[in-house]
């Protein structure tokens, strides 16, 4: 028995080149199991160069990652550290608010305590009170009045309800003789000068405001009427108590529209400029008394424009 027949054939893998010209056709064969180790051999290395690529992807995608969460803790510090400085800030508002708020009662108190003892004061020296300061003080008082009207209608009215005490300020001003009794021209002062008549000269208690006979006389400041009708010299007059030992006259007049008791208003029209009494020309003689003693009423009367 011939013993290579029962040998085993080898398998092979043949790879043939066929050129394009006439040249001769090549073939390279493989034993199988080459074949195998070479196909198993690319498998792995696709394999490695797959896993590669994908960790080299999850590698740069952590980085990226990693990038924007340091990023973001870093904003996020910052943003801490802004709301940290903004609370500290809104704590000091806070304290400033209180500090500010307390400092206004204490105002509101002390401004009431001393429109109050001012008022109570003018009312009981009425009689030795000195012309210039007071009319000074009537100055500051308005500026005062003034400052109360634009705090009053601020956000913090609520808190600064000072109505009671700017009302009665407000009523003291107004019973002050500041308001011009008439429209004209001023013909005479208050001080000494030759009298139209005797011709002597002799101390003139108030101011001549020379004017067209029939107009309006107003009242320079509240009060109560306490006279209306003639008085020898002045013709027809009219005296006004204001309070606060402060009278004023009208006289000269050739019509009286008030009458003796009646409350008036500053502003409020009372009689109509004449030429009654001792007078030369229609006109309006004006005084201010204090304590039934005639002072100069251009240190009360508001200043023309």
């Amino acid at each position: 028995m011939d013993k290579g027949k029962f040998k085993k054939e080898k398998s092979y893998f043949s790879i043939m080149f066929v050129p394009h010209s006439l040249g001769k056709v090549k073939a390279l064969r493989f034993s199988s199991l080459y074949a195998k180790i070479a196909a198993i051999t690319v498998l792995i290395l696709t394999t490695f160069i797959c896993a590669g690529i994908l960790i080299a992807d999850t590698i740069k995608e952590n980085q990226a990652l990693k990038s924007s969460i340091s990023q973001l803790c870093i904003i996020n510090a910052e943003q801490k550290n802004l709301l940290n400085s903004k609370a500290a800030e809104i704590n000091t508002l806070k304290v400033r608010e209180t500090e500010f708020n307390d400092k206004i009662k204490d105002f509101m108190d002390k401004y009431r305590e001393i429109t109050e003892n001012y008022i109570s004061e003018r009312s009981d020296r009425a009689g030795n009170r000195d012309e210039r300061s007071f009319s000074n003080d009537i100055t500051e008082l308005k500026v005062i009045l003034s400052t109360l009207n634009k705090i009053s209608t601020s956000e913090d009215s609520a808190l600064l309800n000072l109505s009671e005490t700017e009302n009665k300020l407000k009523d003291y001003l107004d019973s002050i003789p500041t308001l011009w009794p008439t429209v004209g021209k001023l013909s005479d002062k208050y001080g000494y000068r030759r009298d139209p008549f005797t011709h002597r000269n002799t101390l003139h208690e108030g101011l001549d405001i020379s004017s067209p006979r029939g107009s309006a006389i107003k009242a320079a400041g509240s009060g109560k009427v306490v006279f209306s009708g003639k008085k020898s010299g002045y013709g027809y007059a009219v005296i006004i108590d204001h309070g606060h030992g402060i009278k004023t006259l009208y006289a000269h007049t050739s019509k009286l529209l008030v009458k003796e008791g009646q409350s008036v208003s500053k502003g409020d029209i009372i009689a109509k400029v004449g030429s009654s009494g001792r007078s030369t020309g229609p006109h309006l003689h004006f005084e201010v008394q204090i304590g039934s003693t005639p002072v100069d009423p251009l240190k009360y009367l508001d200043s023309k424009s």
